[in-house]
């Protein structure tokens, strides 16, 4: 006699309201739709607080670990709505494939009439699918209307006010005025970058007088360090038109993975101001002079990180990432030496770390790459592969052969080989799906250790899953 079906109840919600079917209800009808089939429910898959137009059923929370690791334990998915599991066609199409690459898996719902497991049901679904994505991209266009008329009034949309300022309530709206003890900051700041201070020095003193950073004024502070200034942060404010009191918005750069701020323009084509001015606009034209000129170091973010094995090498100090940095210096003569160097993210002088710096091939790469070549160049590489359990096959708790699993199938070459034809990029990727760690210490102090977690053949495997990827 052939096992009952396995089924997984997989719950979605966004926000609940009055409106809405709540988790408990929907669990509740998906229980009762299993029992009258005679089905037996698996588990079930919570994603609460997660859009489906937004998040894909692969990329939940709970779901997710279900349709990876523990895809053999169920045979159909069943959700009460099939807008509670997709909203976009396109998942829907991917999650048949997926199931039809499981061992033909059901997509169940509970409270519509069709089977995915025909080519009726599959049309029913997409034609249902097409209308649930209608009613997302609807609730989308009427969020962007109402965040377009906000941009363009002189209310404040009710994230957190920009340095120098602060909101009040004014008719059921808030709105922005200066913010006395903030904005003489600012002013000192700006004064002090007119006087020919360096942005990194201003930065410095207002950490050790203990001045309120935005970070620690709206309560945005993830450091764990009190009154940490940045100069990046800084040059943002004083660059910002804001300051000037005009309404703002951030722009994508072309090329750059950073925004910047611009003004924001009405149906008049003139600047929408939203309070008074913090600087004068002589002030701040002569401040933004001052700051276009200025020779004070202060980091830009590479559109392109170029750190080889970023997220693999780490600081062997505190464990934090370490990235590449390149410092310039110009010669008498008028030429540029460029220095580059792979060093920790600590600050310079930091009590907690020491701040360790290598050159990035011959102290990095090089001898990175020999460790781990040294300590599992020779294992093979594996893919996972989902194995059906085969169809008429009783199942039997006692035996693994007659349920459907996962199986790791070598792909005929070791680490080495595979590595040999790919790039530090490439293998960088291996690392972190395979979750391979280094620490990286100077020679003085044990050099290198290669944190190497005992399944990690079997992690890559699972990013190997598909062919394309192997």
């Amino acid at each position: 006699m052939g096992r009952s079906p396995r089924a997984l109840i997989a719950v979605r919600l966004t926000v609940q309201t009055e409106s809405t079917t709540s988790p408990e209800r929907q669990v509740e009808d998906c229980t009762s739709f299993c029992e009258v089939r005679g089905w037996e429910v698996a588990g079930v898959a919570r994603d609460l607080s997660v859009s489906a137009t937004a998040v894909p059923p692969w990329k939940r929370p709970e779901l997710s670990r279900w349709l990876d690791d523990r895809a053999p334990e169920f045979d159909v998915i069943v959700f009460w709505r099939l807008d509670r599991f997709v909203r976009r066609v396109g998942d829907l199409h991917q999650m048949i494939e997926w199931a039809e690459s499981h061992g033909g898996k059901g997509l169940v719902s509970a409270t519509e009439p069709f089977d995915l497991t025909s080519p009726t049901g599959r049309a029913t679904a997409t034609m249902i699918a097409t209308f649930a994505q209608m009613e997302a991209r609807a609730a989308a266009e009427r969020v962007a209307s109402s965040r377009a008329h906000l941009l363009t009034s002189t209310r404040w949309g009710g994230s957190s006010p920009p340095f120098g300022y602060r909101t009040y309530a004014k008719d059921g709206a808030r709105y922005l005025e200066i913010n006395p003890e903030t904005a003489d900051i600012v002013r000192e700041a700006a004064r002090r970058v007119m006087g020919g201070e360096p942005v990194n020095a201003i930065c410095r003193d207002f950490e050790e007088r203990g001045v309120p950073s935005p970070a620690d004024t709206y309560q945005r502070n993830k450091s764990g360090k009190d009154f940490v200034w940045y100069p990046r942060t800084l040059k943002g404010i004083l660059t910002s038109p804001t300051l000037l009191g005009w309404k703002t918005r951030n722009e994508d750069v072309p090329g750059k993975k950073y925004k910047k701020r611009v003004m924001v323009h009405g149906q008049d084509g003139r600047p929408i101001r939203v309070a008074e001015g913090v600087l004068d606009q002589e002030f701040f034209d002569r401040l933004q002079d001052a700051l276009a000129g200025s020779t004070s170091p202060i980091s830009r973010r590479s559109a392109t990180p170029r750190t080889p094995l970023l997220n693999v090498i780490k600081c062997g100090g505190c464990g934090k990432n370490l990235q590449l940095h390149t410092t310039k210096k110009r010669r008498k003569d008028g030429t540029y030496r460029v220095t580059e160097k792979i060093r920790c993210l600590s600050r310079a002088g930091s009590p907690a770390c020491r701040g360790y710096a290598f050159l990035p091939d011959e102290e990095i790469v090089t001898p990175v790459l020999r460790i781990l070549l040294q300590d599992i160049g020779e294992t093979p590489v594996t893919r996972r592969v989902y194995v059906p359990r085969a169809e008429g096959e009783s199942r039997n708790p006692s035996e693994g052969a007659d349920e459907d699993q996962w199986q790791f199938v070598p792909l005929g070459t070791t680490f080495t080989e595979r590595w040999q034809s790919m790039g530090i990029t490439e293998i960088g990727e291996d690392l972190i799906h395979a979750g391979i760690t280094v620490r990286c210490h100077p020679g003085e102090r044990g050099g290198h250790v290669a944190e190497i977690p005992e399944d990690f053949g079997e992690r890559l495997a699972k990013f190997l899953n598909w062919p394309d990827r192997q």
